[in-house]
């Protein structure tokens, strides 16, 4: 899977990263990219060309209004109906000619329907009015469970909302309402159909800072906004380098600090590097994963424990108390 990385005009690192692209490609032929017509076509080969940039207007503030006049729709036809019932209640408690066929059209369906069928007024409106609320109620609560639906879904990340409204407010490929898609109070009104899982900072860091150094540079017909504004890179690379980083820290944390604490035989100086090899443990598991903090707690606890007992029962001063006895 690729990931995008844009900048230029969109952060000061782009810069940078924009003249070793164009270094490095100097002796290379640019490859072909294959073109749309601006508009509908392009946008829709931009959105598509990566799952990230799946990205499309949540209209919130629109979907809320349109679940405020259903509701208001479907007050008034509750309003109504209420006003049939009392209408009918106060026929029932009356003992005439029609007392009866009342009673029995709110007890009975297949009365009721009979005089439906039959044209009388009085089950005619109410039916009318059964069915209307049954459509309005059907279309609300339809709404209503789209609308928590699309609530649920997560904002895209700042890396593609940037790359998104920076693309939008460059290259303009629509007209219209459509021009300001992306732009101003709406490029928040933004929603993600696929968003990647929580990462650690180190993945993030070299993703919004040094996506440029891993450019795609031979994706051109695959990618076809694989430019100098916006271009793919591979997040297998960026997956490598963290677990190589992750490997090479851990090694490194517990062998530089048994060898340390081996051969230094003040008491303060131990005390001291136990605290720094400590604090450096777990900075690197708040940098290189997305650990919670509880788990953050327990796996400095098991490093810390590790390092005392070494402490205790290997450092030079033991020995030398163990051979003196």
């Amino acid at each position: 899977m690729s990931k995008l990385w844009t900048g230029r005009s969109f952060s000061k690192a782009f810069t940078f990263g924009f003249k070793l692209s164009q270094a490095a490609d100097s002796d290379q032929s640019p490859p072909t990219q294959k073109k749309y017509l601006e508009g509908f076509p392009s946008v829709s080969a931009l959105l598509s060309s990566d799952p990230d940039l799946q990205v499309y207007r949540r209209f919130n503030s629109l979907a809320s209004r349109n679940l405020l006049y259903l509701q208001a729709e479907i007050l008034d036809l509750e309003a109504r109906l209420e006003e049939l019932d009392a209408a009918d209640l106060e026929a029932a408690n009356v003992e005439d000619s029609e007392w009866m066929e009342v009673k029995l059209s709110a007890r009975c369906w297949e009365a009721f329907t009979e005089k439906v069928e039959n044209g009388e007024e009085r089950e005619v409106e109410r039916i009318r009015l059964i069915r209307q609320i049954r459509e309005r109620l059907a279309e609300y609560q339809d709404s209503i469970i789209r609308q928590s639906t699309i609530l649920n879904l997560e904002n895209p990340n700042s890396r593609v909302r940037t790359a998104i409204t920076g693309w939008f407010a460059q290259n303009r490929p629509f007209v219209g309402h459509g021009r300001n898609l992306f732009d101003g109070k709406f490029k928040y009104d933004i929603v993600a159909l696929r968003t990647l899982p929580d990462q650690d900072r180190l993945s993030i860091f070299l993703q919004n800072h040094l996506g440029y150094l891993f450019r795609n540079r031979s994706a051109g017909t695959d990618h076809p906004f694989n430019r100098e504004d916006l271009y793919y890179y591979p997040d297998s690379t960026i997956r490598h380098i963290v677990s190589f980083a992750s490997v090479l820290l851990a090694a490194v944390l517990l062998v530089g600090a048994i060898a340390s604490l081996y051969f230094v035989t003040s008491p303060a100086a131990k005390m001291g590097l136990l605290a720094g090899f400590t604090t450096l443990f777990a900075g690197s598991i708040g940098l290189l994963t997305n650990a919670r903090r509880v788990d953050i707690y327990a796996a400095t606890a098991a490093y810390t424990a590790v390092l005392v007992v070494f402490i205790g029962n290997v450092g030079p001063g033991s020995s030398v108390q163990a051979n003196s006895g």
